[in-house]
Parts: structure tokens; C-alpha cells; sequence
């Protein structure tokens, strides 16, 4: 199965928006694919949502919930320096340590990166067209 780990970004863009975002995550949540995640990762979707966007505590936890049961909770160890941003550099880690095959991003400082060791680092509609031919 393909493993694939979602920027928060996507996370938070599949909450507000439809498109791409909400289609890849979709589909990660009904098992087309292995969503692979951090507690860094984790951590940094449940601060943006409750700081930035103050959304509702419940539907914060309820989020986590889905996340949990729908995702591969990894434990990171590698310390990488590889992104321009390195608030970044907890997603490439999650995906070295978590074996993915693809990291999914709106975020134009992993993009440009293009890829990492066997791992590709696209954009969703990139990802969802990838769905598509398998």
C-alpha cells in the first residue's frame, strides 16, 4: 500500500475547503492509502486549528480522533537540516523514518525539493492523479 504523509497544510485546507486537499484526505481516510503521521505533525495541525483559526475544541478533538484511527503514528528519530523552512523539516523526517513513499504539500519550500531519498514530495492534485492509475 502506498504510504503517504499530508502536510499540515492539507489537513487543515481538507477541514475548510473541497478540491484537492479534501479529496486526498478522503481518500487516505477510507484506506486507498496509508496516511502516515508524527506527533510533530500531529501537534502543529491541533495548534493552528485551535490558535490561529480558533476552531471549536470538540471538533479539534474529534479530528485527532479520525487521524488516529485513520493513520500510522510513527516516532521520529532522524534529525534532518534539508528545508529551507525548518519548521519544515519535521514532515521530510516523518516520511524517512515513516517509510513513505510521497509527501503530500502546498508548502512551495518542500516542493521545491521535489523529492527525498526514494520519497516525492508533489502537490495534491499531483497525488490524486497518482490514485487514479493505480
Amino acid at each position: 500500500m502506498i504510504r503517504v504523509v499530508l502536510d499540515s497544510n492539507i489537513i487543515i485546507s481538507s477541514i475548510f475547503w473541497s478540491g484537492s486537499p479534501y479529496e486526498v484526505f478522503k481518500r487516505g481516510i477510507l484506506g486507498n492509502y496509508k496516511i502516515v503521521i508524527s506527533s510533530e505533525i500531529l501537534n502543529e495541525v491541533v495548534d493552528k486549528l485551535r490558535y490561529k483559526f480558533k476552531f471549536p475544541e470538540e471538533n479539534i478533538l474529534n479530528l485527532v480522533d479520525i487521524l488516529l484511527t485513520h493513520s500510522e503514528m510513527i516516532q521520529t528519530k532522524s534529525k534532518l537540516d534539508i528545508v529551507r523552512d525548518k519548521e519544515d523539516n519535521k514532515i521530510v523526517e516523518c516520511a524517512f523514518d515513516g517509510n513513505a513513499d510521497y509527501i503530500v504539500t502546498g508548502d512551495s519550500d518542500l516542493l521545491v525539493l521535489e523529492k527525498f531519498e526514494n520519497i516525492k514530495i508533489i502537490k495534491a492534485n499531483e497525488f490524486l492523479r497518482i490514485l487514479e492509475n493505480n
